[in-house]
């Protein structure tokens, strides 16, 4: 296996990937694959997108983008994927190492993220040495075409 930088041209393999898995419970996510390419082609030009591939075929893919934080930089990884034949096989795992290295090499003073909270992989980032906030909580407002929003939690 060999991690690199996404190229352009791969986009639409990667997001096609990410539809696939995260249309999987607990996620269910309803997206469609011009949207998930539209995020990825944001992310190209103002993150980092990196894939694992064996075989030259595209196994997972990590998304993220650095901040500045008061505290410093924070690395806020957007999405982690790895095709189902590849979990538990240490894919995700190499990807979130060279993130910490990244990280590392970079000064950065902190990683978050945000997961589905019945997703399987709490224990894999727990395990990992990650650690649920208890001073936070995510909120997320819809807004509407039309200006008005509505809860979607």
């Amino acid at each position: 296996m060999r991690i690199k930088k996404a190229e352009k041209k791969e986009l639409k393999e990667i997001a096609k990937l990410m539809l696939e898995e995260f249309s999987k419970p607990p996620f269910n996510e309803k997206a469609k694959i011009n949207s998930i390419l539209k995020s990825l082609k944001f992310y190209y030009k103002i993150g980092k997108i990196y894939i694992a591939l064996i075989n030259n075929i595209i196994i997972s893919v990590i998304v993220f983008k650095l901040e500045q934080y008061w505290e410093g930089k924070v690395l806020i990884i957007e999405d982690l994927a790895v095709k189902q034949e590849f979990k538990g096989k240490g894919v995700g795992e190499s990807l979130l190492n060279f993130v910490e290295s990244y990280a590392k090499n970079n000064n950065v003073k902190r990683i978050l993220f945000t997961t589905n909270k019945k997703s399987k992989s709490i224990n894999f980032y727990r395990k990992r040495g990650y650690k649920e906030e208890k001073n936070r909580i995510n909120f997320s407002k819809k807004v509407n075409k039309n200006g008005t929003s509505k809860r979607i939690f």
